[in-house]
């Protein structure tokens, strides 16, 4: 049996690591959308609707291009007290987000497509519950400083020294970092 060929629609570099793990070949290629249009353009909808809307708008970007494979999209947020945590961009809303965080519990939702020709194959979603401990000021700057999370929904980099600041998780390692694969293999696999 042949290896599954897989077009990861992301960008993201430990998307790309969780995925190079496993007995797939898999092409990365970054989605042809406008994220922040998109998000502009629907702003009516909740979170968990809007994240699944961007990952399968990243998985049909592709489509065209690559319609003889499996094509994965993603997008993953973080939401608390009913908003979205966006990525800070800079330190100074990394460390706003991670003070607001700090002792307590938030959700990271991350919202799965997989399509092939054009066609929807999969829509997949996890949830996974982070308790924050309670952080004193210096440990968030200190912690900012140490792994720049700017680009990370949470202002956290679990894979890196963010696991330092939790208290407890509920959920799998891959889907905390944004690509739960063990899960999603076996949905592709019993399309195959």
């Amino acid at each position: 049996m042949s290896k599954l060929e897989i077009v990861l629609a992301s960008s993201s570099k430990i998307r790309r690591d969780i995925i190079s793990n496993y007995a797939v070949d898999v092409i990365f290629y970054n989605p042809e959308i406008n994220e922040e249009q998109l998000k502009q353009d629907n702003l009516n909808l909740n979170p968990r609707s809007l994240a699944a809307l961007l990952a399968k708008s990243k998985a049909l970007s592709l489509a065209d291009k690559f319609s003889e494979k499996f094509i994965l999209g993603c997008d993953q947020i973080c939401i608390f007290n009913d908003k979205i945590m966006s990525k800070p961009l800079n330190e100074d809303k990394a460390i706003s987000n991670l003070k607001e965080l700090s002792g307590n519990t938030h959700t990271l939702f991350g919202a799965y497509c997989v399509t092939k020709g054009n066609e929807i194959i999969i829509e997949h979603q996890i949830e996974c519950e982070m308790e924050m401990r309670n952080l004193t000021d210096s440990e968030i700057e200190e912690y900012v400083a140490l792994d720049m999370p700017l680009e990370s929904c949470g202002a956290y980099k679990f894979e890196a020294n963010g696991f330092k600041l939790f208290k407890s998780v509920i959920g799998s390692l891959e889907a905390i970092n944004g690509l739960p694969f063990a899960d999603l293999k076996e949905l592709i696999d019993a399309k195959l």
